[in-house]
């Protein structure tokens, strides 16, 4: 699986430094794992292109599109019953976008649909908080191969002085940043 595009080795340099070309190479690769990680904990996502034919059945009134915020909905198709053709729905009538911001679609009648299926393309760019987040959460993961002396040190003494530090930050899975951004979009879901 390909990345996202949330952020680039060159916004983990940024926080880290120089890297070697060994170490840019393993930030690529943390990058995917970092999206992931990111999508999982917030519970959706951002895509740039567009979303073909995202399904969902028996629908609510309401259509929650998973990768909002919205640019435009291109097309509508439901389906009444299993077997059945699809047909295409229209606009103000059979549905209607209630909000792109938020990704909301209301259907005017959806108990006549098992399936509705909706291509869209959601607005362009990952949050700049989000894409921050993706670098400062890589930059984390990669803190062990930065420094593969001192990662994780309690303390280090010198003949006159001894300094302690604070791991709060090594023995969470991300660090503070990035939870307050995962915690301020994440999907709220009531079972």
């Amino acid at each position: 699986m390909a990345a996202k595009g949330y952020c680039t080795t060159d916004d983990v340099i940024g926080i880290t430094g120089d890297l070697s070309a060994d170490q840019i190479s393993r930030a690529a690769s943390l990058i995917e794992k970092a999206e992931m990680w990111l999508d999982g904990e917030i519970g959706r996502g951002w895509l740039v292109d567009v979303q073909a034919q995202e399904a969902h059945f028996l629908p609510a009134p309401y259509l929650n599109l998973k990768y909002w915020p919205v640019e435009s909905v291109d097309a509508v198709y439901g389906r009444s019953r299993l077997g059945e053709d699809e047909k295409t729905l229209t606009k103000d009538e059979d549905y209607e976008v209630q909000k792109l911001s938020s990704g909301i679609i209301r259907l005017v009648s959806p108990g006549s649909w098992d399936r509705i299926r909706v291509t869209y393309t959601p607005a362009d760019g990952v949050p700049g908080d989000v894409s921050l987040a993706c670098a400062e959460l890589v930059a984390s993961w990669l803190q062990p191969t930065l420094r593969p002396g001192t990662y994780g040190l309690d303390s280090y003494s010198l003949p006159d002085l001894t300094v302690k530090f604070s791991r709060n930050h090594v023995q969470t899975a991300a660090p503070p940043f990035v939870r307050e951004v995962a915690d301020r979009y994440r999907e709220n879901v009531h079972a």
